[in-house]
């Protein structure tokens, strides 16, 4: 507590996640400590991502792709939660999640008052989020896929592929609404809006990958085994070479303390950002 000028609360914590060593051994709380010990913990560091909106209780990032929310294990990586914890304090934290590989929008609380409520609105489908994708082939017409999606347990996470989410009858409710905004014939592209109205772990990825139209840059859906297996294998190695992910969360529509915002990323729907992405593929 004297050395991170902690509360006991954090202290017991850290004891509870094993992060406090001697001789390469957990301490435990009620253990007296004699000669050294070694502490593992999380240090932020600043980042060039600044937040793109600020209200008194959330602000707003515009992620960029192959970024981290959170640090994985004790990788020296930076992650999205540096640059939150250094520009709002301990008590900052994301509210929801965006993967990996996808870039745009994601909402932190600036205390924990607020994280709780703000965490709710995503858990009951209260915020209306809106992407936009680039995928392989020519969609014509607007459509509603409709497919269940089953998501991997935790210990099927660390199998052979076992990260990768399915369309299967047993999987949960899935809903994500498809809209055709621009069609590249020449590279057979098609740009989507793209609305999930269900929150699933990689929707949006494994229903355009079910339906056929892969999205652009994606190396886990839609690609053979091998390929998939190389490219976890380079983001456990700390060497992602693979392409940028077509998919961005363009916007974010909720209301909060009877204050309704519609949150756009700088990456708007204009002709600029089509040709952005044309020319990326």
């Amino acid at each position: 507590m004297e050395t991170l000028n902690c509360s006991q609360k954090e202290a017991q914590k850290h004891l509870d996640k094993q992060r406090l060593l001697q001789n390469n051994t957990p301490v435990h709380k009620s253990q007296t400590i004699v000669g050294e010990a070694t502490l593992t913990y999380f240090k932020p560091q600043s980042i060039a991502q600044s937040p793109l909106w600020i209200t008194p209780y959330f602000a707003v990032y515009d992620k960029p792709p192959k970024m981290l929310i959170h640090p994985k294990g004790y990788f020296l990586h930076l992650s999205l939660i540096d640059g939150i914890k250094s520009d709002f304090g301990k008590e900052a934290n994301p509210v929801h999640r965006l993967d990996y590989e996808t870039s745009g929008l994601v909402v932190i609380s600036k205390s924990k008052q607020h994280e709780a409520p703000l965490k709710e609105l995503f858990a009951k489908q209260k915020v209306h989020k809106q992407y936009i994708a680039l995928v392989k082939g020519h969609i014509r017409s607007p459509q509603e896929i409709n497919l269940p999606i089953c998501i991997p347990s935790k210990s099927d996470k660390y199998t052979d592929l076992g990260i990768r989410c399915k369309v299967s009858a047993q999987g949960k409710p899935s809903i994500t609404q498809i809209t055709p905004i621009h069609y590249d014939k020449a590279r057979n592209a098609t740009l989507l809006q793209v609305t999930p109205l269900t929150g699933r772990t990689h929707q949006i990825r494994v229903h355009l990958s079910h339906i056929g139209h892969q999205i652009i840059g994606d190396s886990l859906y839609g690609v053979e085994d091998r390929v998939a297996r190389g490219y976890l294998a380079s983001k456990s190695n700390n060497n992602d070479t693979s392409p940028i992910l077509m998919l961005h969360a363009q916007s974010l529509k909720f209301c909060y303390k009877n204050i309704h915002y519609h949150i756009k990323s700088h990456q708007n729907l204009n002709a600029k950002f089509k040709t952005r992405f044309i020319e990326s593929f």
